[in-house]
């Protein structure tokens, strides 16, 4: 029987209620641990002590967050967003056969090609090379034949599937 079901079992938080805490503790009978598993453990424990992000900073894993297509073979994945300025730091994802519109940008835009190659125009760029786009400044068509994934910091919102 699942331990919601149960009267008593949830306090007003959510936490198991003290009831049934107290039924846990009672049941549960010391083990002897061996020293390697003694040590395993600590260990273990110390490694997830260690592995928490320092204070006023925050992680996404590479399992969070979503991809969303903008374009046919063109995802996006938003990294983070600041409303204030109006910027946001994303990964695009061009598939082969992706493209990308020409736009103006109204603010300046940094990319950093982490795999693949695409094109702006005529211009080339591969896994490495860093873009930068001034505000004001025109993009050509935006191909790849061979996909890639950049790291993109600019303005948002990025371009609807309908533009």
């Amino acid at each position: 029987m699942s331990l919601w079901l149960i009267p008593d079992v949830r306090a007003n938080d959510g936490d198991l209620s003290e009831s049934m805490q107290r039924a846990f503790a009672s049941a549960v009978r010391p083990a002897e641990l061996s020293s390697e598993q003694r040590e395993r453990l600590r260990r273990r424990i110390l490694e997830r002590a260690l592995d928490q992000a320092s204070a006023g900073t925050r992680t996404l894993r590479a399992t969070e967050g979503e991809w969303i297509e903008i374009r046919p073979f063109v995802e996006v994945r938003e990294l983070c967003r600041d409303a204030a300025s109006g910027m946001h730091t994303s990964l695009v994802r061009i598939w082969p056969g992706g493209i990308i519109p020409a736009h103006r940008h109204e603010r300046e835009e940094e990319c950093i090609v982490l795999e693949g190659e695409f094109q702006i125009g005529a211009h080339k760029l591969s896994a490495g090379d860093v873009h930068i786009a001034a505000a004001g400044s025109w993009h050509e068509q935006v191909s790849s034949r061979s996909g890639a994934l950049v790291l993109l910091r600019g303005e948002y919102p990025l371009p609807s599937p309908a533009e």
